[in-house]
């Protein structure tokens, strides 16, 4: 056993719903934009977020944690090339983002979960959330003893229970935020 841990178990993956989409899914530290986030989390439906992260802060943070972004293709290629597309920042536009904070075997927070408005009715916040549970499940982390998440919102809530398991396990009033927060907790490797 090396001294060292790696810095990632998991291979960065991408997902497709078919080679036509103008979206995709992906882990690939790579493709994350830290100005698409910087821009994200300045609008108002960001609400949780602090709003004048540094780059090299929102840098780390997305680089330190496993980050699922969500990306829109810039440019088509050419109708006999579209399953050869490779994507790249340049020909990219991250438009959501899920983040797991995790040691990538017994662990994982789920924050900072987004889909940009004007990009939302597409059925990407359910698809991001369906790609996170895929990785996160008990295939693949065998030994994942919680996955835990903050929200406000009871259609949130019902939305996390329903694809991931979660359950209300307590409460925050956040007088800062004007809000009352629940912590979820999901233990995808419980016996039932």
């Amino acid at each position: 056993m090396s001294s060292t841990p790696p810095t990632s178990l998991i291979a960065p993956r991408t997902w497709t719903r078919d080679n036509r989409s103008e979206f995709f899914i992906s882990t690939d530290p790579a493709l994350l934009s830290v100005a698409a986030v910087k821009a994200a989390f300045e609008q108002d439906f960001v609400y949780w977020s602090q709003k004048s992260f540094p780059e090299d802060v929102l840098w780390q943070m997305l680089h330190g944690s496993m980050s699922f972004g969500v990306y829109r293709w810039t440019e088509s290629p050419a109708p006999e090339k579209t399953d050869s597309r490779s994507p790249r920042p340049e020909n990219t536009e991250q438009i959501g983002l899920a983040r797991m904070v995790t040691d990538g075997a017994t662990f994982a927070y789920l924050s900072d979960v987004y889909v940009l408005p004007e990009y939302q009715g597409n059925g990407l916040g359910r698809w991001l959330i369906d790609c996170v549970a895929e990785i996160f499940s008990k295939e693949n982390m065998p030994y994942l003893r919680r996955i835990i998440l903050l929200t406000d919102d009871q259609r949130m809530q019902d939305f996390y229970q329903k694809i991931i398991g979660a359950k209300v396990v307590g409460h925050e009033e956040r007088k800062d935020m004007d809000r009352t927060l629940v912590f979820m907790c999901a233990r995808p490797n419980a016996t039932p």
